[in-house]
C-alpha cells in the first residue's frame, strides 16, 4: 500500500512537471501583443466595407481612404497612424504630415515602463519604393543619446509597434522554482 501510494505520488508529480511548462507556453501564446491584439494589426474601422473590391477603404463618417493624406478645415495636411503595444493611449491617431516618431509618441503618452525599446517597429500598410514593409527601430538610443538615425519619414496608416519587454518577471521565476521543486521532489521520492 505504502509503495502504491509512493508511485501514485510520483506519478502526479512527473504529469504536474510535464504539464506546467505547456500550459504556461499555452498562456503566453494566447497572450495579446502587448495591449492589442495581432488579429487587430491589420483590421480597419471600415471592416464592413471589405466587400468592395479594389477601392480604397473609407473610414466609416469621414468619406475618405485611410491611407491617403488629408486636409482639415484651416488646410493642415493630415494622416491617420496606428500605435500599438506599451503605450498609453494605443489606437489611431490623427497626426500632421511632418509628424515624425517622438511626436506620436508624444501624442500617445509615451512607452510604458514595461516597453522594450530596443524591438520597436513601424510597418507600413503599403510597400516604398524599394518594396520593404518593417523598420526596425531602436528607441532606446534614441532616449539615452538623442540618436535619430534610426527614424523613417510617417507615412499615412504606418503602424508603430511598442512590443512588451518579456523579462523574467515575478510570475515566470515563481512558475520555474515551483516546477525545480516539483522535479526536486520526484527524484528524492524516485531514489527512495
Amino acid at each position: 500500500m505504502k509503495k502504491a501510494f509512493k508511485r501514485f505520488f510520483v506519478f502526479l508529480l512527473v504529469v504536474q512537471v510535464s504539464i506546467t511548462p505547456i500550459m504556461t507556453t499555452a498562456a503566453y501564446a494566447q497572450q495579446p501583443y502587448g495591449s492589442s491584439s495581432p488579429s487587430l494589426l491589420y483590421s480597419s474601422p471600415s471592416r464592413g466595407l471589405q466587400g468592395l473590391g479594389n477601392q480604397q477603404q473609407v473610414m466609416p463618417g469621414y468619406g475618405m481612404p485611410q491611407d491617403t493624406y488629408f486636409t482639415d478645415s484651416m488646410g493642415n495636411i493630415l494622416m491617420y497612424i496606428n500605435v500599438l503595444g506599451e503605450v498609453y493611449k494605443p489606437g489611431q491617431h490623427i497626426v500632421r504630415q511632418d509628424s515624425d516618431i517622438p511626436t506620436v509618441l508624444s501624442l500617445v503618452g509615451g512607452p510604458k515602463e514595461d516597453a522594450n525599446l530596443k524591438k520597436a517597429k513601424l510597418l507600413r500598410y503599403k510597400p516604398d519604393e524599394d518594396g520593404k514593409q518593417t523598420y526596425q527601430i531602436n528607441l532606446k538610443t534614441y532616449f539615452e543619446e538623442g540618436d535619430r538615425s534610426q527614424f523613417v519619414e510617417l507615412k499615412p496608416n504606418d503602424t508603430l509597434v511598442i512590443p512588451e519587454d518579456k523579462g523574467l518577471d515575478t510570475n515566470m521565476a515563481l512558475r520555474i522554482a515551483a516546477l525545480i521543486v516539483s522535479a526536486a521532489s520526484v527524484y528524492a521520492i524516485a531514489s527512495d
